[in-house]
């Protein structure tokens, strides 16, 4: 066998869970996933899983990775682990799960945001952690079990999230790192620790014992593998593992997008968009610990993106399924015809795309506007990814305002697979769309964290030269800007006098 290095990537989504093993030029090896299954919904606003049973499929799919591979396990030299940032595991004081854990999209919380707001404490928080607190962070969430379920808030004697929940199986250590205890909302970003006012502004004061420690850089080895843990995985005993960094960081890193004037647009579940600058930007959705001192991710987001599309092809995708299946044609390469067959200057029909929250709006949801006898399933089709595109753009713009440069835009996410959309980004957002050789960012991004803290690459930069392989860009079309920034003008406008409808909606919510 040959005496290779590999790395090893683990990336936990909303949706699916994927364990990717690399080469050390970036190259995929071997890959399996499973999906991130979802409990049926308990209440309303509960977006759950079962924490054991994920963690159990996660390290099968290690195991069957490896043996895709056909390698050595001796040969993994480091192992990263990155998740969907936010939501919450709990575990007891003997490091059992006490709860189902919470996805990011989880919005129980949202009597406890009203109950912050009335009371003054929403912007005191924000102040803190520089950013805008929602429904779908630890501090809510376990302030809502608090105040609901006292059986299972008393007996909390570890608060992760699931990355390092992971992490925590492999290792037996109790560990996050900064990024994505910062990214959700759990340390004051002036002094980048743990801070007891904020806990106290969350009124949890009492789990302060309960939080784990922190590693300040992703690149940091937190433990190795234990014999328990190999046992179950296949890996080999002392594995290094890195701590690691949330999912939209690590997608950063696995497009290496670290030049100033580009920015990472992730198009997945949630519609992250975001670039890094030595500011605060005020109002932001977040502004977290990125790679290096004194500077922060700045991020804009909302809880959907692609997730839209998802929705759209599981819930209406009846007709391009049969006419696929009758022409013997991939299913989403057919709607991306349809899509490309639709002319913009004639395009009447526009989505809304807010199948999830947190959203523009707490009561925002997904609709078509303009449809009418004659509408076609190709416009219906094309305004789907139109709207996908015009919800970045919104989040886009709002960073550019702030005057943070901007030449391009590095997307990842399942649609950026798609030439089709990849074009109607470029028009929407007026710059070039880049895109990268690797489709598991955000896996590959944890792999180079991991290669980088065991001494496989030197730093960043010597791992993007090796790992990092970008595409031809998608440049505009600047005939279609015109027509591109009139039609988001109208969208933005049904937006705004749907505003009073949703105000109205969650004034009344309670009748």
């Amino acid at each position: 066998m040959e005496n290779k290095t590999y790395l090893m990537g683990i990336d936990v989504g909303c949706t699916n869970s994927k364990v990717v093993i690399f080469d050390t030029n970036g190259n995929i090896v071997s890959h399996a996933s499973t999906p991130s299954l979802r409990f049926i919904h308990r209440r309303a606003g509960f977006e759950e899983f079962d924490v054991d049973e994920l963690w159990a499929m996660i390290s099968k799919c290690i195991h069957e990775a490896i043996e895709k591979a056909e390698i050595d396990p001796v040969q993994i030299k480091g192992l990263g682990v990155t998740s969907f940032g936010n939501g919450v595991v709990f575990l007891d004081d003997e490091g059992r799960t006490l709860a189902p854990g919470c996805f990011s999209q989880d919005y129980r919380a949202n009597s406890i945001i009203d109950m912050y707001k009335e009371t003054g404490v929403y912007e005191k928080i924000n102040d803190i952690v520089k950013g805008t607190l929602f429904a779908g962070e630890p501090g809510p969430i376990l302030r809502w079990y608090k105040e609901n379920n006292r059986e299972i808030y008393d007996k909390i004697g570890g608060v992760l999230l699931f990355k390092d929940y992971i992490m925590y199986k492999l290792t037996g250590i109790f560990a996050t790192d900064l990024n994505a205890f910062g990214g959700s909302f759990m340390v004051d970003m002036e002094t980048m620790e743990y801070s007891d006012r904020l806990l106290e502004l969350y009124g949890i004061s009492e789990l302060k014992k309960a939080l784990p420690k922190l590693a300040e850089n992703a690149t940091d080895i937190v433990g190795k593998v234990t014999e328990e843990a190999a046992k179950q995985t296949g890996l080999m005993v002392g594995t290094p593992i890195a701590a690691g960094m949330m999912d939209i960081l690590a997608c950063l890193v696995g497009m290496g997008a670290t030049n100033i004037g580009t920015y990472t647009a992730i198009a997945g579940s949630w519609c992250i968009n975001e670039t890094h600058s030595k500011r605060i930007i005020p109002n932001a959705s977040s502004n977290m610990p990125y790679l290096y001192k004194g500077e922060y991710l700045n991020c804009s987001y909302t809880g959907a993106s692609g997730s839209n599309y998802e929705w759209f092809t599981r819930v209406l995708g009846d007709l391009p399924k049969v006419e696929a299946g009758r022409k013997n044609k991939s299913f989403y390469k057919l709607i991306d015809e349809w899509i490309e067959s639709v002319p913009i200057d004639r395009a009447s029909v526009f989505f809304s795309p807010f199948v999830a929250q947190p959203s523009i709006h707490v009561q925002a949801k997904a609709n078509f506007i303009n449809i009418e006898y004659n509408t076609s399933y190709e416009e219906i089709c094309y305004a789907v990814a139109e709207g996908v595109a015009f919800i970045h753009k919104h989040h886009i713009d709002f960073l550019k305002q702030e005057n943070l440069p901007l030449d391009a835009v590095r997307l990842t996410g399942g649609i950026a697979k798609s030439d089709v959309w990849a074009k109607i980004f470029a028009n929407v957002l007026q710059v070039p769309i880049e895109r990268v050789e690797c489709d598991e960012t955000g896996a590959l991004g944890a792999a180079i964290v991991a290669g980088i803290g065991s001494g496989v690459y030197r730093d960043y930069e010597d791992a993007f030269e090796k790992a990092i392989k970008v595409k031809e860009p998608v440049y505009p079309d600047y005939e279609t800007f015109p027509i591109f920034e009139k039609r988001y003008r109208e969208w933005s406008k049904i937006h705004e006098s749907l505003m009073s409808y949703w105000n109205w909606k969650e004034d009344n919510k309670n009748e």
